[in-house]
């Protein structure tokens, strides 16, 4: 940089731009925020008995807020924001325009169920996976020798009609591996849509494939069970009885049916979700259960907590309320599932599984491993990490929807407001920068052009840092720019007065910029830190859109301090270096001083 200053600057100014280039062409934009281009806002209160309380815990308002961010987004809104004031609720949908919607959505009382697992969807395949399983299908069905057009689950239901053992509702889902151990059953075939999973790979939230209810034991030390191998499928000399004679039991049937549901995997939306027929959800990871009604709600739950058991895992620890209305309820499922009834059948790993369930999401679907339970006696174990224990027990203590909220206050904001909004932000910004660079040029001159490329370099970036980020901006965004372009300023008249002091000191433009600079530097760095400790404790201790404000600042502060160091010091050298040096005037400084080649003793004794 010493030799070359010039080439720095100019590359500061391409890496700049070109990111600006790039993420234009791209169609990549910011967001903005309510205030900008209108949309919804809503503030919930907690309510009992039509009043609104106080006294609600914070731990509540999460897990409400916890489940309404889910909500919004199923919405499919930009950037909704979702925050707590207080015991107040706000919820921000930047360009929604359907009010009863988003009211019917955020304020809905939400209910915890538990369901049996009927079958395992696997993953919604994607992408690559996505082709690849598609070419796996058509070589399978060639080998097999199916007819185009038929898929694996039209002849499973051919074998099942014309099968003796087969239930009278052709409509059920198929489960010929659901029978008790002591059963003789027909030859092995997916349980319902239930593809081979790994364990050690195993996707799935809430305690994985490991995950199970038993009985509390608080004297012996039971380590987590690993899933059983999924048994081998039996041979049999049954001919089919479907009409394409092609055998169930084959592998290559059943790797084509497992593939072909996860092709068609899809879940049942929200508002299909009626606790009394079966649904298909997926838990946090997007893996799909293929879930029978609702055998018990969250209200048979008395409470719950999460902590470490005998084996050292984290374990969820439930109590059931007593009576017809709360054990004896999980009782009756929990005798079916572990007992392999239809109801609940059993899974390739051993005994059924009840899927916990809250606002269409799956939170854990352990295995039951007794047929029954005490209702203060229950553990739920498996490999839950901190935060998946503590997650689940919240949800198990408080059942449903924790607190009833109403809304208070509801509004729809124009977007025409927005947009007036954002157009007297703008131009309140041109206008203020107009007036800031006619003082500049006419009191630095050209060195008022380093400080607009300089300021130019910093917007640049920010426009990136946004648009890539999808960060919203407010108006209190926009405010927070603003007032970080006297930051940059504040930069360049540091610098600028230092160098113009050491010349008139006697000093050459040439030989003084780059002290100068030093010198100036220090400070600049001091003043910025001072902003950034400001923005981030308003970032910190701020919600809404105040935390906009702060956070545009200290992304515009950081920008001047690379700006000025990669642009405005290289930039400034080269001027120095150039043939306008030896014209001080030009540069704001009201001397005149011979060249740098030709420079004075006393100059040269004051460098």
């Amino acid at each position: 940089m010493k030799r070359h200053p010039g080439r720095l600057a100019l590359a500061t100014m391409a890496v700049a731009y070109g990111l600006l280039i790039a993420t234009v062409v791209s169609g990549r934009t910011p967001t903005l925020g309510l205030d900008l281009q209108g949309g919804i806002s809503v503030n919930l209160q907690p309510v009992r008995n039509g009043e609104v309380v106080d006294d609600v815990p914070a731990e509540q308002l999460d897990q409400a807020i916890s489940i309404i961010r889910r909500r919004v987004d199923a919405l499919g809104v930009a950037e909704p924001e979702v925050s707590r004031q207080g015991n107040t609720i706000q919820v921000q949908l930047p360009g929604a325009k359907d009010q009863e919607q988003v009211l019917e959505t955020v304020g809905k009382t939400a209910e915890l169920r538990f369901r049996p697992v009927l079958g395992d969807l696997g993953s919604t395949l994607t992408g690559q996976a996505r082709t690849d399983a598609e070419t796996k299908v058509a070589e399978l069905s060639r080998e097999l020798g199916l007819p185009e057009g038929v898929t694996a689950q039209q002849v499973l239901e051919d074998e099942q009609a014309k099968s003796p053992q087969t239930p009278a509702d052709p409509t059920a889902p198929p489960q010929v591996d659901a029978a008790p151990p002591t059963t003789t059953a027909p030859p092995a075939v997916p349980s319902g849509p239930a593809p081979t999973i790994d364990p050690t790979t195993d996707p799935n939230t809430g305690g994985g494939l490991s995950a199970r209810f038993r009985q509390q034991d608080p004297t012996t030390t039971v380590p987590p069970a690993a899933p059983t191998s999924v048994p081998a499928t039996p041979t049999t000399t049954t001919p089919p009885l479907n009409q394409y004679g092609i055998s169930i039991s084959d592998p290559k049937f059943i790797e084509l049916y497992q593939l072909q549901q996860q092709l068609t995997a899809q879940t049942t939306p929200p508002g299909q979700d009626q606790k009394d027929v079966p649904v298909k959800l997926a838990d946090r990871n997007g893996f799909i259960y293929d879930l029978g009604p609702t055998q018990l709600t969250g209200t048979a739950v008395e409470t719950a907590t999460a902590g470490i058991g005998q084996d050292g895992q984290w374990t969820v620890n439930p109590v059931f309320r007593p009576g017809p209305e709360g054990i004896d309820l999980f009782n009756a499922i929990a005798a079916k599932c572990n007992g392999g009834d239809p109801v609940c059948p059993s899974s390739q790993s051993g005994p059924g599984r009840l899927a916990i369930v809250l606002d269409s999401e799956v939170l854990s679907a352990p295995a039951i491993n007794e047929a029954n339970f005490s209702r203060d006696q229950i553990q739920i174990s498996g490999d839950f990490t901190e935060e998946e224990a503590k997650n689940l027990a919240v949800a198990l203590r408080f059942g449903s929807l924790p607190i009833e909220l109403a809304p208070q206050q509801a509004e729809l904001v124009s977007a025409t407001l927005g947009e007036d909004a954002l157009r007297a932000g703008i131009i309140a910004g041109l206008i203020g920068l107009g007036l800031v660079f006619a003082y500049l040029f006419a009191y630095y001159r050209l060195l008022a052009l380093l400080t607009l490329g300089s300021m130019t370099i910093s917007a640049s970036l920010l426009w990136v840092v946004m648009s890539n980020l999808n960060a919203t901006v407010t108006l209190a965004g926009v405010v927070g720019i603003i007032v970080s372009i006297g930051i940059s300023l504040d930069s360049s008249i540091v610098f600028f007065e230092g160098w113009k002091e050491d010349v008139l000191g006697g000093a050459t433009v040439r030989t003084t910029v780059e002290r100068s600079f030093s010198s100036a530097y220090a400070t600049i760095v001091k003043a910025d830190v001072a902003s950034l400790i400001g923005a981030g404790v308003l970032y910190w201790l701020s919600v809404g859109p105040v935390r906009g404000f702060a956070f545009y600042l200290g992304v515009m502060t950081l920008f001047d301090l690379l700006a000025a160091y990669f642009f405005l010091r290289p930039a400034s050298i080269a001027v120095a270096r150039s043939s306008w040096a030896k014209h001080p005037r030009r540069l704001g400084i009201p001397v005149d001083v011979a060249p740098p080649e030709v420079a004075t003793p006393a100059a040269e004794a004051a460098r």
